[in-house]
């Protein structure tokens, strides 16, 4: 299948030059300092102001480097076309716009966007600061006991970012607008249609969505909706939006109800097209007996050129809200107003993902050099086998996910290598190395994948903080095994790389275990992944019939433990 045809220069370079054409055309904007893939206001904020960040892949646009601006966000984090940003991006953006009244970062319910965002305020010190997820897709209904990956984050988010804007221009402290917000959230719903598939700059369409069909629900990174069927009119599909609206276990509207609705133009649907589905939006919600008490149209959230729109609705259940709706502002997506345009100049040196990598402070407990060859003599099994493997993970991975689990690990284990050959890993210093390789997966690697091995590796180094032995390698697990469960939000029996994981920490914590019982345990709850169905990542977006094999995750971790084993007892 060909490329679709856009209008972009180099497809690589598109994010960039986005948030380029963003700040020239808005005086009101500009980049960090530290790192221009976030875009900041500006105005300088008082210190009493609490700052709000928000974030995540590009290809949304507006969302979310278009509502930056007075009565908004104080800044936004762009990562790579709908690629979580890198974890010390968002560090970046911390350090530009955090004041001492605190800081919230608002991140839309993705692993990739959950992970790293997480990453970069555990390392962020010195203010108040709060994660709160926004979570209003409707499509996918929680399964069991709703403590997996959620709902996805959709176009409801601009909602709430308005009322925390207006809230935070006013002067609202900390623990208001973080209670406010999620209380927001839990009011809030969106539904979504596409009619055609969404694709990449430089890439053919996404998926295949046959002529004379349309998808109910479908993600805005083009993940499988609820219901494939018959396209239908303006007036049906709306009636089909609605009412899954309408009954969802996050709305259950009633007649008489004061609703907000936001009607959001997913890329490429025309302004004749919206008009119609306004009209039809409108009729349905008057004939249901809500009250629509403000009605909002246009782009706000959107995949890419995706021909679709979604609706959202928020049940208004405190005045304040409605306040902070009307409340002035100014920002790109959601005040067109024009403005006069200033010249402005951005250095154009490409951030290097491989800058400061090795430079982590020199600390922890040394090794002898038999240990530290060791080490190195493991790092480099991992690498070589790497090279002969990775093609069965990317197929692993194409069963129920994007196929590149391989190629990700591959371009990880190329890096540690030519890191290795380079003299610039300490393997002599156990600590200093997993916080080097921690990076190496943070900033070489990136996306979800990058991010899971970063905090894990991150938080497994400080188990050698002032000793190197068996007992520690068990501690360093379990803690490496926590971080991921707490930020990734998966378990056992998840259907990820948590289970493989868990099986070896399980086993090593035995009194009779060896190396290799640990590698066996591991081995087994990565096969048995086969008979689970995901509950966490993007595999819980897809169908049960595509969960045919092992995971790709999982199966990663039980290839690597295996190549630590034949190192150390060929």
């Amino acid at each position: 299948m060909n490329a679709t045809k856009k209008f972009v220069n180099d497809p690589q370079e598109s994010v960039d030059e986005g948030i380029q054409g963003l700040v020239f055309a808005n005086p009101a904007l500009d980049v960090a300092k530290g790192c221009r893939r976030v875009v900041v206001r500006v105005e300088k904020k008082p210190e009493r102001r609490v700052a709000l960040i928000a974030g995540g892949g590009s290809g949304h646009e507006p969302f979310a480097a278009g509502f930056v601006g007075r009565g908004f966000l104080d800044a936004a984090v762009c990562g790579d076309v709908f690629a979580s940003p890198p974890s010390d991006h968002v560090l970046s953006a911390l350090k530009e716009v955090a004041s001492p009244a605190g800081a919230i970062v608002f991140v839309i319910n993705y692993t990739g966007d959950r992970l790293n965002f997480g990453l970069a305020l555990e390392r962020f010190h010195g203010t108040p600061k709060e994660l709160v997820f926004i979570a209003d897709d409707v499509a996918l209904e929680a399964k069991g006991d709703g403590r997996g990956v959620g709902r996805r984050g959709l176009a409801g988010a601009v909602l709430l970012l308005k009322i925390a804007g207006a809230m935070a221009e006013e002067g609202a402290v900390f623990e208001e607008i973080i209670g406010t917000t999620r209380r927001v959230n839990d009011h809030l719903g969106t539904m979504g249609v596409s009619l055609y598939p969404c694709s990449l700059p430089g890439k053919p369409p996404m998926f295949d969505l046959p002529q004379g069909k349309m998808e109910l629900g479908l993600g805005i990174h083009g993940e499988p909706g609820c219901e494939r069927s018959k396209a239908k009119t303006a007036k049906e599909v709306v009636a089909a939006v609605m009412e899954k609206l309408a009954m969802s276990s996050k709305l259950r509207l009633e007649r008489g109800e004061k609703i907000v609705i936001l009607l959001n133009n997913l890329g490429s649907v025309s302004q004749l097209e919206m008009n119609i589905l306004q009209k039809e939006v409108i009729e349905w919600t008057n004939l249901f007996g809500a009250e629509i008490v403000r009605f909002y149209s246009g782009t706000f959230m959107t995949s890419l050129d995706g021909h679709g729109f979604s609706v959202t609705i928020l049940k208004v259940t405190e005045a304040k809200w409605m306040h902070c709706l009307d409340a002035a502002s100014e920002c790109p997506g959601w005040n067109q107003s024009s403005k006069p345009l200033l010249k402005k100049s951005i250095s154009t040196s490409v951030d290097s993902k491989k800058s400061n990598v090795f430079e982590v402070e020199k600390r922890s407990v040394g090794v002898s050099e038999e240990v530290a060859r060791s080490i190195e003599k493991s790092l480099r099994h991992i690498c070589i086998k790497m090279e002969h493997f990775y093609e069965e993970l990317n197929r692993l991975d194409g069963k129920c996910g994007d196929g590149d689990c391989g190629d990700t690990l591959l371009s990880a284990t190329r890096a540690i290598g030519g890191a290795l050959d380079g003299g610039e890993l300490s393997c002599g210093r156990p600590q200093q190395l997993f916080l080097q390789l921690s990076m190496i997966f943070e900033k070489i690697v990136g996306g979800t994948s990058g991010a899971i091995y970063a905090l894990m590796l991150s938080a497994a180094s400080s188990a050698f903080e002032k000793r190197f032995s068996s007992a520690d390698l068990l501690v360093a697990l379990e803690d490496g095994l926590e971080a991921i469960q707490k930020y990734g939000h998966a378990r056992p029996g998840d259907r990820t790389m948590v289970d493989p994981l868990s099986a070896a920490a399980e086993e090593a914590a035995k009194p009779e275990h060896s190396w290799r019982s640990v590698v066996e345990a591991a081995e087994r709850a990565a096969k048995a992944t086969a008979s689970m169905e995901a509950k966490a990542g993007r595999a819980s977006y897809t169908s049960t019939e595509t969960q045919s094999e092992a995971d790709a995750g999982a199966t990663a971790v039980a290839f690597w433990m295996r190549a630590l084993l034949e190192s150390s007892c060929p």
